[in-house]
């Protein structure tokens, strides 16, 4: 195992919870990169074997997005031939996102890049590290701040 990194900021939870996902971020590049994709790209795809179909607001709150900022990636994989957008015709307000053969073709590639940095990262930590690291994961991304009194 890696002796961990020197934490910043007096261990100010929020700054090095950044410092890691950036490099988690780093190295999802170097494991998507031969597929063609951005990283983002890859969380929407993701998210669409999970559930093709879904509307572009859900999907940018899966990848964690604003809907706002989902055109321009749905727009370059669409450009890729990953993606085709569908107005649904009860509510012309709502676009449904899809995958195409082409997106649904790379999806061994794609699973594949996920499960090789699950396996640097297991690699990395002990069973019971990485238990209670998504333990406290799944407590931080509920968390919300207290309404004042």
């Amino acid at each position: 195992m890696n002796e961990p990194a020197q934490l910043r900021f007096d261990g100010c939870v929020a700054t090095n919870l950044e410092e890691a996902y950036r490099r988690l971020e780093h190295v999802y590049e170097r494991l998507i990169t031969p597929i063609g994709l951005s990283v983002l790209e890859w969380y929407a795809l993701r998210a669409l074997y999970a559930e093709d179909g879904v509307t572009a607001s859900t999907l940018a709150h899966t990848i964690c997005r604003h809907p706002s900022s989902l055109t321009a990636l749905l727009d370059r994989m669409e450009e890729k031939g990953l993606v085709t957008r569908a107005v649904d015709p009860r509510d012309r307000r709502t676009v449904h996102v899809h995958l195409t053969p082409e997106g649904r073709r790379i999806r061994p590639q794609v699973e594949a890049a996920a499960d090789r940095l699950n396996a640097l990262i297991t690699d990395t930590i002990t069973q019971e590290q990485l238990d209670t690291f998504l333990y406290v994961l799944g407590v931080l991304q509920s968390f919300e701040m207290p309404d004042e009194p």
